[in-house]
Order: C-alpha cells, then structure tokens, then sequence
C-alpha cells in the first residue's frame, strides 16, 4: 500500500520523465535505469519535490541520490525533522 509520500513522489517522476509508464515506476528503480535520468532531469525532480513537500535539501544530500527511494528517505527525515 501506498502512502501519501510515495504517490506524490511518484505523481512527480510520472511528470518529469514522460515516457515512463505508471506501471515501470518502483522506489528501488535505480538511477541508471531511467532512461532520461541526467543532471538537468535530476534538478528538475529536486525543485518539484522541495516545492511539494516544501522542504529544502542539502547539497551534498542532492549529489548521493541515486533511486526515488533515496528522495523518499531525504523526505521523511526533512518532515520529521520539521514537527
């Protein structure tokens, strides 16, 4: 089951890479594996999710991901942090 932090997440990777069907999508798809997934697909994700969750990212945090679990994880820390 999904909860509301995956179906953004998801919603969000569904608009930046477009070619990517509903059904390809999974967490632990790692970056390599998309096939549009460069450094301007990258900072395009980084700014949607920050402005979705409004929450910021570190530097060093945006340069280690590597599969939109590790969003996922940056995400919960950031909104647990923030309560």
């Amino acid at each position: 089951m999904e909860n509301k932090i995956d179906t953004k997440l998801k919603k969000i990777f569904l608009n930046v890479f477009q070619d990517l069907k509903d059904a390809d999508f999974y967490l632990n798809k790692p970056r390599r594996d998309f096939e549009n997934w460069d450094s301007l697909s990258h900072l395009q994700l980084v700014s949607e999710i920050e402005s979705a969750f409004d929450i910021r990212f570190e530097m060093e945090d945006i340069i280690e991901i590597e599969s939109p679990v590790d969003f996922k994880i940056l995400i919960e820390k950031k909104l647990n942090k923030n309560k």
